[in-house]
Order: C-alpha cells, then structure tokens, then sequence
C-alpha cells in the first residue's frame, strides 16, 4: 500500500470485520479515517478501537443508518463538515444478509436498501466531497456469490415469494451493477472520479449467521459458521478492498478479489465479474430507479461540485 499521509478515507460498516480491518489498515498508512455505523455508539467504540491499535492516528466517527435514507443525507452532511468537503476514499462496505422478510425505514427490501440503495444515496450526498479531491476513488463491496443474483426489477422492491438468500445475492450483484453506472456516468461527463468494486471472498465473520441465529435457524448458523471458519480471516478479507481503494494502476470498473481457489481466498487480484454485472442496459435501469427511490441525490450537471446537499 502507498503512503496515505493527507488523504481522508470514509469506511461504511466498520464497527467490526473487514470493515474494521479496513479502517484500521489505513490508519496505519496514514489516512485521515472516518468511521461510519449503524450506531453512534458502535462507531465511536471502533474508532476508539482503531486510536488504540494506531496511536499516532486521529480516527471519527459517525453514525450512518443505511437503510434509513433521511439519516443517511444526515450523516452525509456530518461526514461533509468533518471532512472539511474533501473526501479521497470512499469504502462503501457495510453490509446485511441472510434476514428474514424485512423492510427498512422507507418499506424497500432490507437487503435491496441496505446493501445498495442506502450506499448509492451516501455516495450521490458526498459527490461534491469526492470531486473536491484530485484523485476520488468509490469502492463497492460485493461478494463472489453475486454469480447467483438477478436484476429483477418488478420484485427488487417486495421480493414475492421471498428467499432471504436470493435477496441477498440480488443485492450484491446491484452493488456491481452500481458501480458499472458510476464508473459510466464519471466517465460521460470527464470527472477525475474512479469506480470500483470488491469482494472479499469467504470470510471468519458473523454476517449472516447472525440473522439466522436471530430467526431461530441455529443449525444453519453453525453450518454457515463452520464454513466460514475454515477460511481467512478479516484482516486477510481485507485486502482486496485496499487493493481497490488504493493502487494507483486500477482502472475504473475493475473487480479486486481473492485470488486462490474458486476465489474464497487468496492475495488480492483483479477478479472477473458475472457477465449480467457490467450490462448496460440492466445498470441504468438501476441508475434510474435509485435515483427516484432516493431523491436523485447524483445531479446531472456535469461538473456538479456545489455544497452537499
């Protein structure tokens, strides 16, 4: 990794796992760190976290509910007045899965509005933060399973029937199709701004056994449990993620991920990409329907660099 000394970094779902992982790697290399969570306690608990494993670094913190789109242009202005409104980094990582049927604040899907809507709307409120630096860089987080998810527009919304699995292989594949329409719109109107994406293949975490266990589903949980305890761990998880959001010889568009077998593990490489995932015409039906379910918080001017809205 290259020195960060004067860049400023936003990690979305670092209160533990990767994203922790994540925030704390580029603390050590000197970044200016923000960590976003669901909760304002579990942030500032992490960001304490962070100072003591790194205790030259300064790291903030702000709560960012993401499934909650009105909280979420709030903490895009906390974040904005933080970051004095320049932002090199953004590490839209945070993430849901496996739930039961479950809406979020604005009665979309959980994992649809967490997993995509919530992190497309952060990412629209902090533009004029990201352009105010000379090399932006958007990372998404998706998973090697996306391989199994669907853009289907007419149950995007309200799955019927809904398999909590599904939801969630459906959201990582938005997760790329977004960054296809980021990296396309940057492009269109010449802005300096990269898009990325990454996965950190199969990891020692609790994500989605959580929810299973929550659901009463314990012989599913310790399965899942068990599966990803024969893998990496969240500190090795986290690296295709720094990869993307800091190599300067990654192009726009381009997937980091583990490069070993099936891509569960492994060094950090350029991974490929479900075909459907860089579809034209699936990504900006996404654009489109984002930008109405969240206000259009992406302007269409073309160099849109006036105060956060």
């Amino acid at each position: 990794m290259p020195d960060l000394s004067g860049r400023i970094a936003l990690v979305t779902g670092a209160s533990r796992g990767i994203g922790l992982a994540v925030a704390e790697h580029l603390a050590r290399h000197g970044a200016e760190v923000i960590l976003a969570c669901e909760c304002g306690e579990e942030a500032a608990a992490a960001a304490g976290t962070v100072r003591r494993r790194v205790p030259r670094a300064h790291p903030e913190s702000v709560a960012c509910d993401l499934g909650d789109l009105g909280k979420v242009r709030e903490a895009a202005r906390r974040i904005a007045r933080l970051t004095g409104g320049r932002l090199d980094i953004l590490i839209n990582n945070a993430g849901v899965a496996a739930l039961p049927p479950t809406c979020s604040a604005d009665g979309y899907e959980a994992h649809f509005a967490v997993n995509h809507l919530g992190h497309f709307a952060l990412t629209g409120h902090l533009l004029p933060a990201l352009l105010n630096s000379p090399e932006p860089r958007v990372v998404n987080v998706t998973s090697v399973l996306h391989w199994l998810g669907r853009f289907r527009p007419h149950q995007i919304l309200r799955p019927v029937p809904y398999r909590r699995w599904t939801a969630y292989f459906d959201s990582k594949l938005a997760n790329l199709l977004f960054t296809h329409g980021l990296h396309t719109w940057a492009n269109a109107r010449d802005l300096p701004l990269r898009s990325l994406a990454a996965h950190p293949g199969l990891v020692n975490t609790t994500l989605g056994s959580r929810a299973l266990r929550t659901d009463d589903h314990r012989a599913r949980a310790r399965a899942l449990e068990w599966l990803q305890a024969r893998w990496h761990s969240p500190e090795q998880a986290a690296l295709p993620l720094l990869r993307a959001a800091t190599d300067p010889h990654l192009a726009g568009g381009t997937l980091v991920g583990p490069g070993g077998r099936w891509e569960w593990s492994g060094p950090p490489v350029q991974a490929r990409a479900a075909r459907r995932a860089g579809d034209s015409r699936s990504a900006e039906h996404l654009w489109r329907l984002s930008q109405r379910l969240t206000g259009h918080p992406f302007p269409r001017a073309a160099h849109p660099r006036a105060s956060p809205s």
